[in-house]
């Protein structure tokens, strides 16, 4: 009977027994704690001491694509003369996804045609690619080009102008051929491809622009509307040159 009983206590003091834990486990365990606390402090201190300074725009604003602006979204901001009836979340152009969805605003004008001032660069897109988009597209933009050419008549009436959607501007055409000079299956979509984009649109606006105007007996506002749909098209074609090397083939004319 007593070696049972010394047998239990021998079990409950084992049962009982202390941990001993290092000074080196103590300041591992810590560290978490620690990281967690010095964290906190250093957030708690940006929210209070940092965002004050650096409050949010009262203006601030979403572009179409999500970007955060600083700014609100302006169908013509960074160019006045753009198309006024774009609408505002893009909805009403041939290609959503362009200059104005991303930014939130209008591009410039590369003016004279064939500067090479804006953008600054263009992507590197492999020449025999550029090669084959322009001698299958180039036609087309061709076409397109005498098309705009032959509705800004000084005797053109609305009768003489085909509505926007017409495939004689070729502007889906116009897209494509961008598509294969601006970007490729290693640069993905773009910055200068939606600028391409945003001067076709403008086109396709702006054809809309100024049939309008010339159903309303209105001649100042359709001289306005041409001239930026003139614009246009030399700001894309000059935008298209620049890719257009000796080895591609030639370069497009202005209007």
């Amino acid at each position: 009977m007593s070696r049972d009983i010394a047998n239990d206590t021998e079990m409950i003091t084992m049962s009982v027994k202390p941990t001993i834990v290092s000074l080196e486990q103590t300041v591992v365990a810590r560290r978490p704690l620690l990281s967690v606390g010095a964290n906190a402090f250093v957030s708690a201190i940006f929210t209070a001491l940092v965002l004050p300074l650096f409050p949010p725009s009262a203006n601030a604003d979403f572009a179409p694509g999500g970007t955060l602006l600083d700014r609100e979204v302006s169908i013509t901001y960074g160019n006045l003369e753009a198309s006024p009836t774009r609408a505002r979340d893009n909805s009403n152009v041939l290609f959503p996804q362009d200059n104005y969805y991303k930014f939130g605003a209008a591009a410039r004008w590369i003016l004279p045609p064939g500067s090479t001032d804006y953008p600054l660069t263009v992507p590197f897109v492999p020449s025999q690619r550029r090669y084959d988009a322009l001698k299958k597209y180039g036609p087309k933009v061709k076409q397109a080009v005498d098309a705009i050419v032959r509705i800004g008549s000084s005797s053109t009436t609305a009768d003489n102008v085909p509505e926007r959607t017409d495939p004689s501007y070729q502007l889906r055409s116009l897209g494509l051929i961008a598509d294969s000079f601006l970007a490729s299956d290693n640069t993905g979509t773009t910055n200068e491809l939606m600028l391409a984009r945003w001067y076709i649109n403008e086109m396709y606006l702006r054809i809309g622009d100024y049939r309008d105007a010339l159903v309303r007996g209105d001649a100042e506002e359709a001289k306005t509307c041409y001239a930026s749909l003139t614009k246009a098209m030399n700001s894309y074609l000059s935008l298209l040159n620049r890719s257009i090397t000796s080895k591609v083939g030639d370069q497009f004319g202005y209007i």
